[in-house]
């Protein structure tokens, strides 16, 4: 699916408008800020959508998740200076904090259990902890089910924290990062979604992200 500047420009603004307002603008005010009709920004969200730029409610043209944001309740909250947001793992609450360029507590639990782990962004980097980020679902699959796949990215303790996890739920063992790694992805990946033009990468500059931080192997081969 290919996007237009226009589809492109419905993608930039609704990310702003959600960083500025906490949640999903209306359709008549993303309309009114891209100076368009609101029946052109619905069939921009669908061609985004249908491209994988953002997920929208089944059935709808509304706006469920606009990576980084979750614009339902997620596994992890992320407090900052201006105000909270949800999104639906570590990796893309990371993306928050960097797309804002600002201090964050992110609020979550290890394994997505029962213990709770709070992880802070301070002077632009995820302070590392010795914790460790599992993601269990390949690259290629993610937008095969992006809430499920983003449910499979979790924070743990250790190395063997993350087997005990795959084992007791039958989930594969995928790809781990350390903190650094983490946020070094994620700051690359996030960073620049909030300034203007926001441009959806290619296959090939996706996989040219995941090399520059040592994502690499049959797990981040997007094929």
């Amino acid at each position: 699916m290919t996007l237009d500047k226009n589809d492109e420009a419905v993608r930039g603004a609704l990310t702003r408008a959600i960083a500025r307002l906490g949640h999903v603008p209306s359709l008549e005010a993303l309309a009114a800020e891209l100076s368009r009709a609101p029946s052109d920004v619905t069939r921009s969200l669908q061609r985004l959508a249908d491209a994988h730029a953002l997920l929208l409610h089944p059935g709808t043209t509304n706006p469920w998740v606009v990576h980084p944001f979750a614009l339902s309740a997620g596994s992890c909250w992320v407090e900052t200076g201006q105000g909270g947001y949800w999104a639906n793992c570590l990796y893309c609450a990371c993306g928050i904090a960097a797309s804002l360029s600002c201090d964050a507590h992110i609020h979550t639990r290890y394994g997505g259990e029962a213990e709770p782990a709070v992880f802070r962004v301070t002077d632009g980097a995820l302070v590392d902890s010795g914790d460790v980020f599992h993601l269990s679902t390949p690259a290629a699959r993610w937008w095969d089910n992006v809430i499920f796949a983003c449910a499979s990215f979790q924070p743990f303790r250790s190395a063997e924290a993350i087997d005990d996890w795959c084992r007791r739920h039958a989930m594969p063992k995928g790809a781990v990062l350390s903190l650094p790694q983490l946020w070094g992805f994620a700051r690359d990946w996030y960073g620049s979604y909030l300034k203007e033009p926001w441009r959806k990468r290619s296959a090939e500059e996706a996989q040219q992200v995941f090399q520059r931080h040592a994502l690499t192997g049959p797990f981040w081969d997007l094929g």
